[in-house]
């Protein structure tokens, strides 16, 4: 009959059923979903392929089928073992990929992660970035597929463009060398600058420390006078580091990263002069580098790398303070012409090793690395490459004439 409605079984207008697929491992309860079809047909295909779904053993709750739950999972399983700045990594990844949080992963496929690595590259992201991206995208698909949530990896045959720039970490200049071994505080005539001047001398012996003897971060913060440091044959003895994401001390990362480091004659010198202007405190005799109430927290650091940076700069926190309150007229830019990251020093550290003359392995065993490739990957190239080589070259070719001559 003309006009009549078609009869269903919801209010919405669309048929509706609800079948159970078998019971919840967990409560023993069962698992009952409404299915619903704009037709009887359409119904009735969505209810076959849930119970062929449910056959593979495909997740088809909604709680447990999203990208978001499976998100939460891998990182309930992986963060536990990673360092602080591994996690930030990845959870900067995992931003890129917010966008299929409410999607069922079982419904993602390659091409989605395609369009997110595409959109990275147009807006200029480095190759690593979009590697991380597409590894993080991987972990979670495997683990998914391992509890039967997905079927497909979706990181299958995904790569970054072949023209997305390669961003690398690189060895500060001999010039910031310089300053960082001469930096002293500022000239300070209000509180705020005379406490930051207080703080110069212990975030400048870290970072030397870190320059000269490459070690990490989390290992440096945690370095205790009398179980690591031999100040007598000048060594350092790398057997913990401290978990910013744990608050907990813990060990290296790998095998690899015990070991006794040599402590080169021009730092050592200081370091017995920075032990004995420290010894008059409990902290300061039990930690190489005490934090307020022990070990230097992670906003500590933050704090006192911000610091010395500006006081390499010659910028004070007077002159931070004066610039952003310029009511009239565009406000004053604060330019950093020397900036660079504690991780950094770690590559200055391998490249200089090399110029010097240290071996790859010797180099892997300083570093903590596990095999050459990757201490390799630490050692950068300078902008007076070919200057260096030639003096080289130059000392080489003068010895064989030199013994030339003898002959």
């Amino acid at each position: 009959m003309a006009g009549r409605k078609k009869k269903t079984t919801h209010s919405s207008g669309m048929y509706r059923k609800r079948i159970t697929l078998g019971h919840d491992p967990e409560t023993g309860r069962p698992i009952v979903k409404a299915v619903y079809g704009r037709t009887k047909d359409e119904l009735e295909n969505k209810i076959a392929q849930l119970r062929i779904d449910r056959g593979m053993g495909v997740a088809v709750t909604d709680d447990k089928s999203t990208w978001k739950y499976w998100v939460n999972a891998w990182k309930n399983l992986k963060y536990p073992s990673l360092g602080k700045s591994k996690c930030d990594a990845y959870n900067g990844s995992i931003k890129h990929l917010s966008g299929w949080d409410q999607k069922k992963i079982s419904k993602l496929c390659p091409l989605d992660l395609i369009a997110v690595t595409e959109k990275m590259f147009a807006d200029g992201y480095s190759k690593y970035t979009i590697q991380l991206v597409i590894s993080v995208a991987r972990q979670v698909s495997r683990l998914a597929r391992k509890n039967h949530a997905s079927g497909i990896d979706i990181a299958e045959d995904v790569k970054p463009e072949r023209d997305a720039p390669m961003v690398e970490r690189q060895p500060i200049t001999p010039e910031e060398e310089e300053l960082l071994w001469n930096v002293k505080p500022l000239s300070a005539d209000n509180k705020l600058d005379k406490a930051r001047a207080e703080q110069i001398p212990l975030i400048r012996m870290i970072a030397l420390m870190e320059l000269n003897c490459d070690i990490r971060k989390e290992e440096c913060v945690i370095l205790e006078w009398d179980k690591n440091v031999d100040l007598k044959n000048g060594t350092l003895k790398i057997s913990n580091a401290y978990s910013y994401a744990d608050k907990k001390e813990k060990g290296p990362k790998s095998k690899a990263g015990y070991r006794d480091i040599p402590i080169p004659d021009r730092y050592l010198a200081e370091l017995k002069e920075w032990k004995n202007q420290n010894s008059d405190t409990f902290l300061g005799r039990k930690y190489v580098f005490p934090g307020k109430k022990g070990i230097i927290t992670q906003q500590e650091f933050k704090h006192l790398w911000e610091a010395l940076m500006d006081t390499i700069n010659g910028i004070t926190i007077s002159k931070r303070i004066s610039a952003g309150r310029k009511r009239n007229g565009p406000k004053e830019t604060i330019t950093l012409t020397h900036r660079f990251t504690t991780h950094q020093l770690r590559h200055t550290f391998a490249t200089n090793a090399v110029a010097a003359g240290v071996d790859v392995k010797s180099l892997q065993y300083l570093l903590g690395h596990s095999t050459p490739q990757m201490a390799l990957k630490y050692v950068g190239i300078r902008p007076t490459i070919t200057e260096d080589v030639r003096k080289k070259l130059n000392q080489h070719s003068a010895f064989f004439s030199k013994d030339k001559k003898k002959a």
